[in-house]
């Protein structure tokens, strides 16, 4: 069984002594040792990307997902993640995103997105309005945005060290 933090256990699958993968998402992971042959991390591969995490010990991982459930439960944002969403807005619709504030796996995406969130971004006009919806069980911060001809929903995912690993724009309700 694997368990990604804000998500539930999933069955995982021996393809070799390192590889697993899963039979209800398209992903592997791999794990890496150490000179001691000591597990020490796992490699998610996903989409064509991959997302490397270290090993914790079990205190640690549990003040993690402690400290993501508390955000979800009291509508906790990350800090300045308002702000971040702000200028990641005004960066597309400028056609200047900021893809080193962002991981490869994401940046990679954004690049071949921008063009297409650039237009849509145009095609809204103006930002009128920024208001926090509260956080997914995933720990994405989930915001309502308002242009001047439209909406839309709005999740940022921040990377441990800050960087910017996940973003979404979909049409508002």
């Amino acid at each position: 069984m694997a368990q990604l933090t804000g998500q539930n256990a999933l069955e995982i699958y021996p393809e070799a002594d390192d590889l697993f993968f899963y039979r209800i998402v398209q992903a592997q992971l791999s794990f890496t040792r150490n000179e001691q042959g000591e597990v020490e991390g796992v490699v998610l591969h996903q989409g064509g990307y991959e997302q490397a995490a270290k090993r914790i010990d079990e205190t640690k991982a549990r003040a993690v997902a402690d400290d993501l459930e508390k955000r979800v439960k009291d509508k906790i944002p990350f800090p300045d993640s308002e702000a971040l969403l702000r200028r990641v807005i005004a960066e597309h619709q400028r056609g200047e995103p900021d893809y080193e504030g962002m991981t490869p796996p994401l940046a990679a995406v954004a690049r071949e997105q921008a063009p297409l969130a650039k237009a849509e971004l145009d095609r809204l006009g103006s930002l009128q309005s920024v208001a926090f919806k509260g956080v997914l069980q995933e720990g994405w911060d989930v915001y309502d945005v308002r242009f001047e001809k439209g909406t839309l929903e709005c999740g940022l995912m921040l990377a441990p060290g800050g960087k910017l690993s996940g973003i979404y724009f979909r049409p508002g309700l």
